[in-house]
């Protein structure tokens, strides 16, 4: 399975959800892409602090403009927002788009917040928002989980 994370800036929000959902799911295919960003930059140097402060390392992350993936080969894309899901989904009617807070089951309030405005506080909320959408995502989807993984 291939799955692709999105976001504005790809600095913060898609490359956590990246990171933590390859450290929770190791045989599976995740990356993660950006609407505004050049490909080759580095994530936010808080996102960098806070995943490391949980054994993640981002240090080596690049970031990926959406004009550099090949979404016809992706079997779900899920965007940090609405707008970005919306935005996916007329480009490419024909993949398999939700919000990743969507696909987690939630009804409403489906964006996470950029903490890219904010301090190292938003970045720890938005750190465990994902992390634990993410979680139920794997709760609910079983076949996303790799019998070698369990």
């Amino acid at each position: 399975m291939k799955i692709i994370f999105l976001c504005s800036g790809n600095t913060s929000r898609s490359p956590m959800a990246e990171a933590l959902f390859k450290d929770m799911l190791r045989d599976i295919d995740v990356s993660s892409a950006g609407f505004s960003t050049y490909s080759g930059e580095k994530a936010d140097e808080y996102a960098i602090l806070v995943c490391r402060k949980h054994g993640i390392d981002l240090t080596d992350f690049r970031t990926t403009n959406i004009c550099d993936v090949d979404f016809e080969n992706a079997d779900l894309l899920l965007t940090a927002t609405v707008s970005n899901r919306d935005k996916i989904r007329k480009l490419y009617p024909n993949v398999n788009a939700y919000t990743i807070k969507e696909y987690g089951g939630a009804c409403d309030d489906l964006d996470i917040d950029d903490p890219s405005d904010g301090g190292l506080g938003d970045y720890v909320v938005c750190y465990f928002e994902i992390k634990e959408v993410l979680e139920r995502i794997i709760e609910a989807h079983g076949e996303l989980v790799d019998e070698d993984c369990e």
